[in-house]
């Protein structure tokens, strides 16, 4: 663990003196995973794209201003987020509502237009987690969707480790309710324990 922040700090030592080659190797191992978060919050790959690439370029050229206070993972994917914010406000200017209009999750396996031939339980789930107040769909969707640790998730949010922990707690628990409620069993929460 520590050779790999030595490493990063390495590369984004050279990075911020120009070298491109450095970002690019910070950065590819983490592409992937930001273009998924960004289509499924924007709902379409061609926006998702843009909105990484914009990232990524303002990512580099404010690197000098990267404290080290948390990963460059955390540190690039809160500038991806950003920037799906602003590109769905954009879209949606006459709605002072940003993103809770907007569905925060999908699978991302399959293209956005074969979302629709998921299965029922795939959308009855996805439906439930956005149904979520947003404090609690935002930790479930960094844990579970992102992969995030505890620490990455308090990072970007502002919170303590524990807070985190508390709502996730909370977040599985107000899920979990509602699926009981609606009859169904609790096959949905193996991966979650």
């Amino acid at each position: 663990m520590v050779e790999g922040r030595e490493h990063e700090s390495n590369l984004i030592r050279k990075a911020t003196t120009g070298d491109h080659r450095a970002f690019l190797e910070l950065i590819v191992p983490y592409q992937t995973r930001l273009l998924r978060r960004a289509q499924a919050l924007l709902g379409s790959m061609e926006d998702a794209e843009d909105a990484v690439q914009e990232a990524l370029l303002m990512a580099y050229r404010s690197l000098a201003k990267f404290r080290g206070e948390s990963g460059i993972y955390t540190y690039i994917y809160r500038i991806v987020i950003n920037k799906c914010h602003d590109s769905v406000r954009k879209r949606r200017r006459t709605d002072s509502d940003s993103l809770d209009n907007v569905p925060l999750i999908s699978d991302e396996r399959v293209s956005i237009s074969k979302n629709h031939e998921l299965s029922e339980e795939s959308g009855y789930l996805i439906e439930k987690i956005n149904s979520l107040d947003k404090k609690y769909r935002q930790v479930l969707l960094m844990r579970y969707y992102d992969d995030l640790s505890y620490q990455e998730i308090a990072d970007l949010v502002h919170i303590s480790v524990g807070t985190v922990k508390s709502r996730l707690f909370k977040a599985r628990e107000l899920l979990k309710r509602s699926i009981v409620r609606d009859g169904k069993g609790d096959e949905y929460f193996a991966d979650m324990v």
